[in-house]
């Protein structure tokens, strides 16, 4: 391995480095709040609005995240919306972490047991106070590992928006070995930045999930 050309090309995949980490802080935010309003959603007293929830979310979580990305940067164009490489990956990978954590949040509720809605019930508490002041703040916890483990594939599938144009760490990687064409090198280096960010949160993960299995 050539330690020169490392040296040289790590400014410039760490530029890309902090595009993947501000592109995946975006997309987590928007994709979690979007997420959670999507999940509690699905548990509201009427039946159908629950029940088409539910559908769009299955139909959107069935789709690819590189053909949302296609669909978002060259299908929109078709109806007159054009998009710059990074809204356009934001908004793909956002609908596609929102639809996944809608699926977490759903999980998480649904884990908490029956007793707990009709003890709300019975306290008069309607559905808004119920899931905000009694089952959402006990699914939270049982949320966090699979939630974890969601955000880990993010940050990877961030590597996805290198296909439309967008310069993140895999786009990086990309131009430097054109440039240099020392592949090995560079794809080594990108696959360690990869793994330092990763890692922790796979960490958290097993955790916080072996923290869930702990008997209170």
């Amino acid at each position: 391995m050539s330690a020169r050309v490392v040296l040289e090309s790590l400014p410039y995949l760490l530029r890309g480095t902090l595009v993947t980490v501000g592109l995946s802080l975006a997309v987590i935010a928007v994709g979690t709040a979007l997420g959670l309003v999507l999940g509690v959603l699905r548990f509201v007293p009427w039946r159908r609005v629950g029940t088409a929830i539910g559908w769009a979310v299955e139909l959107a979580r069935a789709v690819p995240l590189l053909l949302l990305m296609f669909f978002i940067f060259f299908g929109l164009p078709a109806l007159g919306i054009r998009l710059p490489t990074f809204p356009a990956a934001v908004l793909a990978m956002s609908l596609w972490m929102t639809v996944n954590t809608a699926e977490v949040v759903r999980g998480g509720i649904q884990s908490i047991s029956a007793g707990q809605f009709e003890a709300a019930r019975s306290l008069g508490l309607g559905w808004l106070p119920t899931m905000r002041h009694v089952i959402v703040p006990q699914a939270v916890r049982r949320m966090i590992p699979p939630f974890v483990g969601l955000c880990t594939i993010l940050i990877k599938d961030t590597s996805l928006a290198a296909i439309i144009g967008v310069f993140e760490l895999t786009r990086a990687a990309q131009e430097t070995i054109e440039r240099t064409l020392r592949s090995f090198e560079i794809y080594m280096v990108a696959a360690a930045i990869y793994f330092l960010i990763c890692f922790p949160l796979t960490q958290l993960a097993r955790r916080a999930e072996a923290r869930l299995q702990r008997p209170s």
